[in-house]
């Protein structure tokens, strides 16, 4: 089963053999679900980032034709990572016979998974903007107020505080989200991604999200439309939970200093991300380093948005 965004049900399957640190995470665990809770409403604007509009370019059914499609319309990772151009073709879902390809597996995933990330990431951007805009106009009037406001809400907060807002309006580095996707899913293996997108192992208690039940623990997955869906969501959540406030402070000390946004200079916030702790973290180091990840993280989209069917015999 994957690490969790929320309950983190590995510290909850094999827990510790002290007592104090199993309470500890346990009150992370419930911080972490409530957030996630309240995160679903904040994300309704997702539909809207990540809607597929439109007829798609293709359909397919197996891994083997998804490798082809991308290889000719998209091309390798290392092309990706040497022209920093991606095409805006998303994928609804993933293929379920991923294991068919055993050569071209992970970087299959990872090109799928790619384009998602730079939708959500564009959004975020177009947002900061705005709130940048808003915070050098010397006096609000009633419309950038409401722009504001809608931000705060958007974002988790209650008070539309532009300082607070800057730090929680802004991107994940693509490197940092693939790794996360590839570990937590186990390369689009497992049955949650496949099954709901569920590319980030989130849980939900929410009768409103739709979700899929663990066959091993009483929790559900939250289950999405689509990657982008499913990669908006768990940004939304390191933009908002308190947990991840160490993340969001990393990243605007980076931009204070003018510095770069990667995976690996953000990763050290992510400490309560799973109950492996630091051994999670060099995990997600590993997978940056070798597959040079951090060579995607100024990719942009390029060209009209477009879409491909996955359908799943």
């Amino acid at each position: 089963m994957p690490d969790s965004i929320l309950l983190q049900a590995q510290a909850d399957l094999n827990p510790p053999t002290r007592g104090r640190r199993r309470d500890i995470w346990a009150l992370v665990s419930l911080l972490i679900a409530l957030s996630w809770v309240a995160s679903c409403g904040r994300s309704a604007n997702a539909d809207s980032i990540c809607a597929l509009s439109g007829q798609p370019l293709t359909t397919i059914e197996k891994a083997q034709s998804a490798w082809d499609f991308v290889q000719k319309n998209q091309g390798s990772l290392q092309e990706l990572q040497k022209s920093g151009r991606v095409p805006d073709i998303q994928f609804d879902r993933l293929p379920s016979d991923l294991n068919a390809l055993p050569a071209h597996r992970v970087d299959l995933f990872l090109g799928l998974v790619l384009p998602a990330a730079l939708r959500v990431n564009q959004a975020i951007l177009a947002d900061r903007e705005k709130l940048l805009h808003l915070s050098q106009t010397a006096e609000l009037g009633t419309s950038g107020k409401n722009e504001l406001q809608t931000l705060a809400q958007r974002y988790g907060l209650e008070s539309s505080s532009i300082p607070e807002l800057l730090k929680r309006v802004d991107i994940v580095p693509p490197s940092l989200i693939l790794a996360q996707a590839a570990d937590e899913s186990g390369w689009g293996r497992s049955r949650f991604a496949i099954e709901g997108n569920a590319l980030f192992g989130q849980h939900t208690n929410n009768p409103n999200q739709p979700s899929i039940e663990a066959r091993d623990a009483k929790v559900r997955l939250a289950a999405f439309k689509t990657l982008c869906g499913s990669v908006e969501a768990y940004v939304s959540n390191l933009n908002s939970t308190r947990a991840y406030a160490p993340f969001r402070e990393i990243r605007s000390e980076l931009r204070a200093k003018d510095q770069p946004l990667t995976g690996t200079a953000l990763v050290a916030g992510l400490s309560l991300y799973s109950a492996r702790g630091e051994s999670y973290l060099a995990d997600l180091r590993s997978i940056m380093r070798h597959h040079d990840l951090g060579g995607l993280d100024k990719a942009r989209l390029t060209g009209k948005p477009r879409w491909v069917r996955v359908i799943h015999p």
